[in-house]
């Protein structure tokens, strides 16, 4: 199954960095003027801040949301693999400027000495205190303190059509932005999205090249959007390698869940939007950034919850089973955010869904198992067979001895 996409790369730091995404792909590479490339424009790092939805959606305040990049330029991102990204104040220190004579390790293209953290002295101080003049554009105390970035994907073609129940965060990367390359994991049920027709060098036509390993029902081609809410960026893509048919779900409000994990809003998630004068959807107490990471109840890496067929909010018990060494009726012994010794069937199923797993199950009141089959038949048992109680909770079963 062949659907259009478009792709948009939400990128927020409690850092509060003035740092962008640069990469083949995006919209505004060269500042608003498609007629100039401005190989040290920083257009797309100035921060959205207290402004109407009508600005800041899609860095439309100025101009971005008009600007795409090149024909036949598209960003890969592999189903299950990972794609990487650069990160920099300014499109001079990245490798699509100046042939990246310009380039360092770092987002301002200078050099540093690690471990590198502001003053200890009297508590912990912002890099730019540090008496060496380095403290660049992360305004944050060390890497620890970075709170994480993220980006997220709607499959339509159109950017108009794009809102934010359609646009779902299904990356994170925790402790960014940080240094210049940033590498982000892709979860491996995404939809085949091909990239839009066109002639590239040395590549010929890219619509022919990814017909020849394409499954038959392929019907149309697809070209893909990305974008950083406080740096909001528009980014062509294109998703390969994939053979799923599995849709994304409806994308929900984060909630600030750092006192109570019970509050974070489940599966698919929007974008994180704060600061603006209308269009927030985020509210956390006593103004407390809201980071890309657990207390916004975004684990680390590819979100592989966001899917409408992986388990659902109120899952069906299928009963009690079985089970043998080799092979096992579900294949994935998965570990619990709680631990397992706070194991309960209600935590497996919820940590099997995070992963991507459409079944699961306890045994040996400690052990949660994940899969993407359904149980044999002909090894059911009856309920009253499996009686030890769960590590979590005595009160409820957890397989047998």
């Amino acid at each position: 199954m062949l659907t259009n996409a478009v792709l948009l790369a939400a990128l927020a730091s409690g850092a509060f960095a003035q740092i962008a995404v640069w990469t083949p792909g995006m919209y505004c590479r060269g500042g608003n003027n498609s007629a100039v490339d401005d190989q040290d424009t920083n257009l797309v790092v100035n921060p959205l801040y207290q402004l109407p939805k009508s600005k800041w959606w899609m860095q439309s305040d100025r101009g971005c949301d008009v600007v795409p990049p090149a024909a036949g330029e598209s960003l890969a991102l592999p189903a299950g693999g990972t794609f990487e990204v650069e990160m920099a104040e300014n499109r001079a220190f990245t490798t699509l400027s100046h042939n990246g004579e310009r380039v360092t390790d770092w987002t301002d293209g200078k050099t540093r000495s690690e471990p590198w953290h502001g003053p200890l002295d009297g508590g912990p101080g912002c890099l730019v205190d540090n008496p060496d003049g380095l403290g660049g554009p992360l305004h944050t105390q060390s890497q620890e303190r970075a709170t994480g970035t993220a980006f997220a994907i709607s499959y339509n073609s159109n950017i108009a059509d794009v809102n934010m129940e359609n646009l779902v965060v299904f990356t994170v990367l925790k402790n960014t932005p940080w240094k210049r390359k940033a590498v982000y994991d892709v979860p491996k049920n995404f939809l085949l999205v091909l990239p839009a027709a066109a002639t590239v060098p040395g590549c010929g036509s890219l619509m022919d090249a990814a017909n020849k390993t394409c499954t038959s029902n392929l019907s149309k081609n697809a070209s893909a959007f990305i974008f950083p809410v406080k740096y909001m960026q528009n980014f062509k893509c294109h998703v390969t390698g994939s053979t799923s048919t599995k849709k994304l779900g409806k994308a929900k409000p984060p909630v600030y869940c750092a006192d109570d994990a019970s509050k974070c809003a489940k599966g698919p998630k929007q974008m994180i939007v704060w600061h603006q004068a209308e269009g927030n959807n985020v509210f956390p107490p006593n103004d407390v950034t809201p980071p890309y990471n657990l207390k916004m109840g975004f684990s680390p890496g590819a979100q592989n919850d966001i899917f409408e067929d992986t388990l659902s909010t109120s899952p069906t018990k299928l009963g009690s089973y079985t089970d043998t060494s080799s092979p096992r009726i579900f294949p994935t012994s998965i570990q619990i955010p709680e631990g397992n010794t706070n194991l309960t069937p209600e935590r497996c199923i919820s940590a099997c869904k995070s992963a991507g797993y459409t079944y699961a199950g306890v045994e040996y009141m400690t052990e949660c198992w994940c899969g993407n089959s359904a149980p044999p038949s002909g090894l059911k048992i009856a309920d009253s067979e499996c009686d030890l109680p769960c590590a979590g909770d005595s009160s409820k079963t957890c397989g047998a001895a």
